[in-house]
């Protein structure tokens, strides 16, 4: 499967006008169908798209070339409605197998392998982008808990976060938003004017979006010092503390640090070992850290609700 360099060139279309379109890089001299998307064309195998695509598989099942329909070097030619870039991404995933390494892939690839693989029914390359969103913005506490700080499975940039929310709410997987809502709201500025990025543009969210943020925002405040951080409500901890001037002393010093200058809703799900400061007894260690436990546990199980989206099962369920 010998590839053609990227030229220009007039298309071959039989019984239609000359135009000037681009020859991608795969231009395969043994292919058997010829795609064009945008201004740019492909020349692939109809088997290697039967094989992976029901969608493919049935067009070509029932179109069978003939004289009177377009064709590029004797092939057929299919348009379609996708960017060029995206129908590139495809390919490369199909023939270079980009996306069955374990390696970072870049936003814009995962993002054409769900969108293409759902519109044409590619099930592997949706189900290996969507594997690697679920990854990003698990559903389930005990994967949050071990979840690295940086993006493992598909490649960083600026405005990352505002374009897998955009590409979420294209496609609906709706069971990634919650997590992806959560870390939204950790910096309100954001929110409202948006990520610069180095070519000039902004990441954004719509409007109705910041909203659902914004809003999402202010209840998992109030919920977060009525559940996680509820055993900073009293003086000491536990009924039973044993050391009452040094258990208030630290937790007058926590309030501080949690609340002042104000509270920081990234606070909800931190573990006990990350959020306790200073020495208590071990009564007040032992309640503090099952409320504290507890009201984290309850955070995670509301968090799609405090967006206004279904509880996690039913989200799962409604991925499309």
């Amino acid at each position: 499967m010998k590839r053609r360099r990227t030229d220009s060139l007039h298309s071959e279309v039989t019984g239609g006008p000359l135009v000037t379109v681009s020859r991608s890089s795969f231009w395969l001299e043994d292919g058997s169908v010829v795609l064009q998307a945008e201004s740019t064309q492909f020349k692939v195998h109809r088997t290697i798209l039967s094989r992976h695509s029901s969608v493919f598989k049935d067009m070509f099942a029932i179109v069978r070339p003939s004289e009177s329909e377009p064709s590029v070097e004797g092939c057929p030619l299919v348009h379609l409605s996708d960017s060029a870039q995206d129908v590139t991404y495809l390919l490369e995933a199909l023939y270079d197998q980009t996306c069955t390494s374990r390696r970072v892939l870049p936003f814009p690839v995962v993002a054409a392998m769900l969108r293409l693989g759902t519109k044409y029914d590619f099930n592997a390359l949706r189900e290996e982008a969507l594997l690697r969103l679920r990854s990003e913005f698990p559903s389930s506490l005990e994967e949050w808990e071990v979840l690295p700080s940086n993006y493992t499975h598909i490649q960083d940039h600026d405005g990352i976060l505002f374009d897998i929310i955009n590409l979420a709410l294209e496609q609906g997987i709706g069971s990634i938003l919650p997590m992806a809502y959560y870390l939204c709201i950790q910096d309100f500025d954001d929110i409202l004017n948006g990520i610069p990025r180095e070519d000039g543009t902004t990441a954004r969210i719509p409007p109705e979006v910041q909203r659902t943020c914004i809003l999402g925002r202010e209840k998992i405040l109030v919920a977060q010092a009525e559940n996680t951080l509820s055993w900073l409500d009293n003086d000491y901890i536990s009924l039973t503390c044993s050391e009452r001037e040094v258990c208030k002393a630290t937790c007058a010093s926590l309030v501080r640090w949690v609340y002042k200058p104000q509270a920081h809703p990234g606070r909800s799900l931190e573990k006990w070992s990350q959020l306790s400061k200073g020495p208590l007894c071990p009564m007040c260690t032992v309640d503090g850290k099952e409320t504290h436990e507890t009201g984290r546990r309850a955070m995670w199980d509301m968090m799609p609700v405090y967006f206004g989206l279904p509880p996690w099962e039913e989200l799962k369920d409604l991925d499309r």
